[in-house]
């Protein structure tokens, strides 16, 4: 990628001098102090680069130079799209609903500042320092290399169960084009005697059955079931179109967690064209991913603002845009809304899932991460905002159309996605074009989030080959998305949301917070915060503000301690709208949980016992950085003022 002329050693003075020939400009002088342990030594350097002073040319001796997104823009679009991801459209509008309104966004904001953005820059500067993947990082500290298994492993858990969501806005867009939306009748074959559709007329809209107009508590009756409709079975259960479609057409849903039923052949058929698009954008690593995301990262809010102007013109909108916004302060004093917020952004940025790292370490060595992970925790949080009013004018409107209060329509998950948005723009004139440019959106915010949790698992497996080819590379990723792809069958069986809102509850109960918490803890503790200090001055230019120190040392695992304790303590079984799940369910979720959790000790009791030495020398020396820690490959010691004035 064209980094400057070899380093000059100069032991009289204790400082490295690195001089870059620039073609038909101007040499840049840069003097760093090697008198800080963060520095290569002479060994690491001669091992690193072989140096021909009557040339001045640094000659690689360590492999072909890792690759390197085109612009740093699109570094940008990717991270972006990582952390902008259907969580956004389906979590944050119900938990800022649900816990105070306009309120919620202080502890948000709080958490935001002290414990999303110090994290976040800590992984993103890891990867872009050392030029390694989530495992290889830990270099670093070779008995947390487990934190990088870890996180492998969460990526491909993570990866498995994020396809089906794919799968499922796959099948959605494709009857998006049909008249009438197959969502709005109940004359389907998959419909059921209990089938109703919510009425449209307002003068209706709050009285109950009164024998000469067809309409129950707001709802139209199937005429098929109109005349079971009386005095005594008024008590029956019905159901929408849109949730019978959902149950009974997309899942065609078993009757529990241990009746797996058959293989639903239209959902294979979309979860296979979904790991298919996902190949196609990784095949060759960030040189496609770096190109796709101009589309996918973008049109989102293309799709988001169209959606949002029609959204805000519905009767009613305005009655959901302030139960959204309106702030109940007296929630603040409700510690639960807090522990909401900081789990929510917690979980809505990506932190501790590899992804940070692995896109950082294409970063070319003296880009301004620091600057990039200020746009990113803006743009990518702000965009949760930004979706809110769409959802909320859209739940506004289903408000004043149906009678029910804001509060009783508002839901998250699935729901939101499959049931309820899809109901309410099929009211709205045009419904096919509201559906596709709905389903569209999900389809790029799903298939950015899913590329990069899959780029994640590929570039742990390739880094781990030594002389890597692109034909190599092409054979890893299309080996791992093929086996990704048996594993995700289990998702298309009848009982497979039981298992996906199983694998939704428990996935992340421990992993993220234990990785999340010794992250810290070896930065801040054991390689040593100023170390690390050190380290960016180096690659940035100018050393990070000191704040840094004391949010890693401190604040961040205090606070991530103190959640990871509540989530323990607060635990609840899952749940699937009515259906009660058996016993073993919470064994098996535990299991869940503890897979990516597992390679942590695993990794730290097999790094000890591979040392020589009494047990305290072996323990000591795997706390210390190994003879392939230091600046990436691709290091220069030469700094472009433009790129890293901070």
């Amino acid at each position: 990628m064209g980094f400057g002329s070899p380093a000059i050693i100069h032991g009289d003075t204790g400082k490295q001098e690195s001089r870059s020939k620039v073609l038909g400009g101007d040499t840049f002088v840069k003097n760093v102090d090697t008198t800080k342990q963060n520095q290569l030594s002479p060994q690491q350097l001669q091992t690193r680069f072989e140096i021909k002073p009557e040339s001045n040319v640094e000659i690689p001796i360590t492999g072909p130079t890792r690759m390197k997104w085109g612009h740093n823009l699109e570094f940008l679009l990717s991270l972006i799209g990582y952390g902008v991801g259907i969580g956004n459209i389906w979590r944050f509008p119900y938990l800022c609903a649900k816990n105070g309104g306009a309120v919620f966004l202080i502890p948000y904001a709080v958490f935001m500042i002290t414990l999303a953005f110090p994290l976040s820059f800590l992984e993103l500067s890891l990867g872009q320092y050392s030029g390694k993947s989530t495992y290889d990082v830990w270099d670093l500290c070779p008995a947390f290399r487990g934190l990088g298994a870890a996180a492998t492993a969460f990526s491909t858990i993570n990866s498995m169960y994020f396809n089906m969501i794919l799968a499922w806005i796959l099948y959605y867009l494709v009857h998006s084009f049909m008249s009438p939306l197959p969502w709005t009748t109940c004359d389907n074959w998959w419909n059921t005697d209990t089938c109703i559709v919510k009425t449209v007329k307002e003068t209706a809209l709050n009285s109950s059955y009164n024998g000469t107009d067809q309409t129950f508590n707001g709802f139209d009756m199937n005429s098929s079931i109109f005349s079971n409709l009386n005095s005594t079975n008024n008590s029956v259960k019905h159901y929408t179109a849109s949730e019978e479609f959902w149950n009974h057409n997309v899942l065609r849903i078993s009757d529990g967690l241990g009746d797996f039923g058959t293989m639903q052949w239209h959902l294979v058929v979309a979860m296979v064209v979904g790991w298919l698009m996902i190949f196609g954008c990784i095949v060759k690593g960030v040189k496609t991913v770096g190109k796709v995301v101009y589309v996918t990262a973008t049109l989102p809010y293309v799709f988001i603002t169209i959606i949002l102007v029609r959204a805000v013109t519905l009767p009613g909108a305005i009655d959901g845009i302030k139960f959204y916004i309106i702030p109940d302060i007296s929630k603040l004093a409700n510690v639960q809304v807090w522990i909401q917020a900081l789990m929510q952004i917690f979980f809505s940025m990506g932190i501790g899932w590899g992804g940070f790292t692995t896109m950082a370490s294409y970063n070319k060595f003296n880009n301004n991460i620091l600057r990039d992970t200020i746009i990113y925790c803006c743009i990518g949080e702000g965009t949760s905002f930004y979706a809110g009013f769409v959802v909320f004018s859209v739940l506004g409107f289903m408000s004043h159309k149906t009678g029910s209060l804001v509060e009783d329509i508002v839901n998250t998950g699935p729901g939101l996605a499959f049931i309820t948005y899809p109901e309410a723009l099929s009211q709205l004139p045009l419904p096919q074009l509201w559906a596709v440019l709905f389903f569209l959106m999900l389809l790029f915010v799903s298939i950015d989030s899913m590329f990069v949790s899959v780029e994640v698992v590929i570039t742990t497996l390739t880094d781990l080959i030594p002389n890597l080819t692109s034909k190599t590379r092409l054979m890893v990723t299309a080996s791992t998305c093929f086996i990704m792809t048996l594993f995700t069958l289990v998702y298309t069986t009848q009982n497979g949301i039981y298992i996906f809102q199983l694998v939704d509850w428990y996935m992340a109960a421990l992993s993220l917070f234990l990785i999340t918490i010794l992250e810290s803890f070896v930065i801040g503790w054991v390689y040593g915060a100023d170390r690390y200090l050190d380290d960016l001055e180096m690659m940035l230019g100018r050393r990070p503000p000191a704040i840094f120190k004391y949010l890693w040392r401190f604040l961040n695992p205090i606070l991530l301690t103190v959640v990871l304790i509540f989530t323990l303590v607060k635990y609840q079984p899952p749940t699937y709208g009515d259906y009660v799940y058996p016993n073993y369910a919470s064994a098996l979720g535990w299991i869940i949980a503890l897979l990516s959790c597992i390679p942590i000790p695993i990794w730290f009791v097999k790094d000890i016992l591979s040392r020589e030495g009494p047990i305290k020398q072996r323990i000591k020396s795997s706390f210390e950085p190994n003879e392939d820690w230091g600046p990436a490959k691709d290091y220069k010691a030469t700094y472009d003022t433009t790129e890293t004035a901070m």
